[in-house]
Formats: C-alpha cells, sequence, structure tokens
C-alpha cells in the first residue's frame, strides 16, 4: 500500500528542487561554481525526489 507521507516528502524534495532550478537559473548568482552546486543540488534532489515515490510505488 502507497504511503501517502512517503509520496509528499518526495514531492518536496521535487519542489525544493525546482526552486534550485529557477536560483540556478537567475541572473542572481555570479559565480560560475556557484552556479554549478545549484544545479548539483537540484539534480540531486530531482533523483531523490522522484527515486523515493517510484519505490513507494512499487512496493
Amino acid at each position: 500500500m502507497v504511503s501517502l507521507s512517503i509520496v509528499a516528502a518526495g514531492l518536496g524534495l521535487v519542489v525544493a528542487a525546482a526552486a534550485f532550478l529557477r536560483l540556478a537559473d537567475s541572473d542572481e548568482t555570479d559565480a560560475v561554481h556557484l552556479v554549478v552546486l545549484e544545479y548539483g543540488f537540484a539534480f540531486a534532489l530531482l533523483i531523490a525526489g522522484f527515486g523515493l515515490i517510484v519505490i513507494e510505488m512499487l512496493t
């Protein structure tokens, strides 16, 4: 049975990833290494969020 709390946690990670993607796409950050770090956090959060949702759906 799918646990709603785990799916909500996965969606929360996806929302946080979207915030990091918006931050990386904005012109607020001038340093290249910080933009790379923001994209890294965004993709890590996306993988963790979608992975959490997929694993919960499979179990």
